[in-house]
């Protein structure tokens, strides 16, 4: 991948991350490469102090706007460079909790000033609230998109990636978290859980008896929301009409192996003895993105060590899909992808059992991103979902 703003990998990636909600109102090309050029390139807390010093400027600049929609498009904007001063930061560090709140409040204060319509539902799930907003079409609606991300995805965050294409497509569209995600780990410490079925069931069967929802209900899953959306439509084929991995994500496991030299990878899968956890351990601390992966795994799997994080994420595989997914299913695919290889995808796709399926394989041949969710191509995926569900919906 040729580097446009850092020569370090996971700053280039969050930067184009940022850029990818340029389309729907949540950066500025401007803004996001003039503050890069102030990030000392692989200095975590540089990143930080950039980003969370141009969001407050911003967010300080548009109260003295006397434009309603010049303060409302600052504050959406502002949150996102929020979201992204959070990014690096440990579990650990208070500044972690105060920027994400700052990220949200800011978000539903531009979409207030907007007057953007949109419902927050609080749903119960054993000590939490779970959080999830809906957004209605004006128009007949097509259907039902319930979104979730994955590893690292707030959910605001989705807002930009999803919710704007869905409803200029004529779909309503629902928002959600699950444990492991956004105020789900940050203030209930509620960690993933690979019976990802139970929170959606929660979620779809909230809405279809209070909204009587019309039109097919479909799933769509970002990252590692991939993989999760997969297990939960394969242990209830009755959530979803249709589901939408995008990205495709593997069993946790295999990413993980993916950083780490080959000859670990059998000790991965069958567990480390004490002394090669303890290498494994000490290899990882001096490669500051690897540790920062996994670091931040344990906090949202709930383990503290790392043998006890590679056991908890056996759990999360694509086994159950591989032998019972059976919902139409597009999946997307990056063939530049940088957290695993790609060909864990193509042999998924040849494996599910359903009898609809579709792989779109990106690369920058034919679109105009081949990196992880296609990171930056705002347009490509969203295009290619809404081809897909339309013409599902024309052959049924």
């Amino acid at each position: 991948m040729k580097r446009h703003f850092f020569k370090t990998f996971e700053f280039e990636f969050e930067t184009t991350r940022l850029l990818w909600y340029t389309p729907s109102g949540g950066s500025d090309y401007g803004e996001v490469a003039t503050t890069a050029e102030k990030i000392k390139d692989g200095d975590y807390e540089s990143w930080y102090q950039e980003w969370a010093k141009f969001a407050g400027v911003l967010e300080q600049r548009a109260t003295d706007f006397t434009s309603q929609h010049s303060k409302a498009n600052s504050y959406l904007r502002a949150s996102r460079y929020y979201q992204a001063a959070e990014f690096f930061l440990a579990p650990s560090d208070p500044r972690k909790l105060k920027v994400y709140q700052k990220s949200i409040d800011l978000f539903y204060q531009g979409l207030a000033l907007k007057e953007t319509n949109y419902i927050m539902e609080d749903i119960d799930y054993k000590n939490a609230k779970m959080r999830t907003v809906f957004f209605r079409t004006t128009g007949e609606s097509k259907g039902t998109l319930f979104v979730c991300g994955g590893f690292d995805a707030l959910l605001e965050e989705l807002y930009f990636t999803n919710v704007k294409a869905g409803l200029a497509e004529g779909y309503d569209v629902v928002l959600y978290e699950g444990p492991g995600q956004s105020d789900m780990i940050r203030k209930y410490k509620l960690s993933f859980e690979a019976d990802w079925d139970q929170p959606t069931k929660k979620v779809v069967d909230f809405y279809c008896e209070k909204y009587q929802l019309a039109g097919p209900k479909i799933g769509i899953g970002l990252s590692l929301g991939g993989l999760l959306m997969a297990r939960a439509a394969s242990k209830d084929q009755t959530l979803f009409d249709k589901i939408v991995l995008y990205n495709y994500f593997p069993a946790m496991v295999d990413s993980f192996k993916s950083s780490m030299p080959k000859f670990l990878h059998r000790s991965f899968e069958n567990g480390l003895p004490q002394l090669l956890e303890k290498i494994c351990s000490l290899y990882i601390s001096h490669n500051k993105f690897l540790n920062w992966q996994i670091e931040h795994a344990k906090w949202t799997f709930g383990e503290e060590s790392l043998n006890n994080l590679l056991k908890t994420c056996r759990a999360f595989n694509e086994e159950i899909a591989t032998e019972k997914l059976t919902t139409d299913t597009l999946i997307l695919l990056a063939e530049n992808e940088n957290y695993y290889n790609y060909q864990y995808g193509l042999d998924f796709y040849e494996k599910i059992p359903a009898e609809n399926k579709k792989l779109i394989l990106y690369n920058k041949t034919n679109f105009s991103s081949d990196l992880h969710c296609q990171n930056g191509a705002a347009y490509d995926s969203n295009d290619q979902i809404f081809e897909w569900l339309n013409h599902s919906q024309m052959n049924e």
